[in-house]
């Protein structure tokens, strides 16, 4: 509100900017009281449901870990010698062991032209034709090319898929060098010119794998899939050797993702708890006290962690070491949990994860709760226009009371004349009477 230079009290000697001021303040007082106080709910409200949220968030992120794609069916896979090979294995890999034997690598042609006396030495002109497997593309020579020029048209040439060529120079001369950009005999360069003429320095190779005595041919040296849900990374052929590859259940990352679970559950539990509950001691009440959608998502979800899930070996979560407190936090029995993975895996898995599984009813739960248009959504909208609405009201107050100020001011200022004028009065009264005693006492 803009402040105004007065002169008020001048006449009457009253202290009219004061009286205003604290005339308007007591005007607004009440209203300025609620407005603040409806603003300080709905802060509060905003940052208690954005906590929630964020507590939501993070239970979600750990239910991912133990539903379809997560954590709980992870595979290990260990090998023998690891200088042979490495192995991978996916959650389709079942546990147990097979034996491997490397029996030789893949590897890349490569070609060799004939001498040329440097690269800068012309060519002559000329098409060079390429033909990698199915793919096959053409470079033209001039008169004018030279032996580097050639290199680089071929390196850069449209629709070369699978070649590159380098120079060497050696004693005899300078030298182009073609090499499959692919290992594997389905991936070997062949070469039509006559600018030069190539001979083969290494012959394209596939890699041969024997599997539990079965043989597994590759043009790389990844062989995927080489049994169900195990990849192997060859490093060196060793014949005769018997790698054995060991698959296993992934325990810790299973029990990893349990405990991140519980975690998450209990911190979500314990921000419900501080946003709904009653502090007795300080007599303050939660932020989102007596919200009802709130209050049947705690229970669902309560209900969801008592639930039985038939799975196999394990149906609860008291099975396998996880137990409820008083406060409705969880604690996990780590030796318990860690025999149980250890025991059935799967069916910790089925508990978790299936369609009635805890971890995938309480994620629809959770997502029904914090998806866009949802029931948090909807309160941030409502508390939002809220406070849209205080910034008007005030806006509004501060127009009334600047016009109760002017009003206020126009009245003392009036008031101020009167008293003015009569004192102007009661000061010439004076000076008659003073002037007639003198009059009288000079006589």
């Amino acid at each position: 509100m803009a402040s105004t230079i007065t002169s008020s009290g001048l006449g009457s000697g009253l202290d009219v900017d004061s009286i205003v001021t604290k005339l308007v303040a007591a005007d607004r007082s009440a209203q300025d009281t609620r407005l603040n106080t409806t603003k300080a709910k709905a802060d509060l409200q905003i940052s208690g449901l954005g906590a929630l949220k964020s507590a939501m968030n993070t239970l979600q992120q750990s239910l991912a870990k133990l539903t379809s794609g997560g954590d709980l069916g992870k595979r290990t896979a260990s090998v023998s010698d690891a200088s042979i090979f490495t192995a991978t294995a996916s959650k389709s890999a079942q546990p147990g062991q097979t034996q491997i034997e490397v029996l030789s690598l893949a590897r890349a042609q490569k070609l060799g032209s004939d001498a040329f006396a440097s690269s800068s030495a012309l060519v002559g002109a000329g098409d060079m034709t390429f033909t990698v497997g199915s793919n096959s593309f053409t470079v033209t020579a001039t008169a004018t090319t030279t032996v580097a020029q050639l290199r680089d048209a071929i390196n850069s040439a449209s629709g070369n898929v699978g070649v590159g060529a380098t120079l060497v120079a050696e004693d005899g001369g300078t030298r182009m060098v073609l090499t499959a950009r692919n290992t594997g005999t389905a991936n070997a360069v062949g070469v039509s010119t006559s600018l030069t003429n190539f001979s083969e320095l290494q012959s394209a190779t596939d890699s041969q794998v024997k599997v539990d005595g079965y043989t597994r041919t590759s043009a790389y040296n990844y062989v995927s899939n080489v049994v169900d849900g195990v990849s192997i990374s060859l490093n060196k052929a060793s014949v005769g050797t018997k790698v054995t590859v060991t698959v296993a259940a992934d325990d810790s990352a299973a029990n990893t993702a349990v405990n991140n679970f519980v975690e998450a559950y209990n911190t979500l539990v314990q921000t419900y708890s501080s946003l709904t509950g009653y502090d007795a001691a300080s007599k303050t009440a939660g932020a989102l006290m007596g919200d009802a959608a709130l209050r049947s998502t705690s229970l669902a979800m309560r209900s969801i962690i008592g639930a039985s899930v038939e799975s196999g070996t394990f149906d609860t979560l008291t099975d396998i070491g996880i137990t409820t407190n008083i406060d409705g936090t969880l604690k996990v029995d780590a030796a318990k949990l860690a025999t149980s993975l250890t025991d059935d895996n799967t069916s910790i898995q089925n508990m978790f994860g299936s369609t009635s599984g805890i971890a995938t009813r309480m994620n629809t739960l959770v997502e029904g709760y914090i998806k866009a248009d949802g029931p948090i959504d909807n309160k941030l909208d409502a508390l939002n226009k809220v406070l849209s609405r205080i910034d008007i009201d005030r806006e509004a107050l501060d127009a009334r009371m600047a016009q109760k100020e002017a009003l206020y001011r126009t009245q003392f200022n009036s008031l101020d004349a009167i008293v003015s004028k009569y004192k102007n009065v009661a000061t010439y009264l004076d000076q008659m009477d003073n002037e007639r005693y003198n009059q009288r006492a000079n006589s």
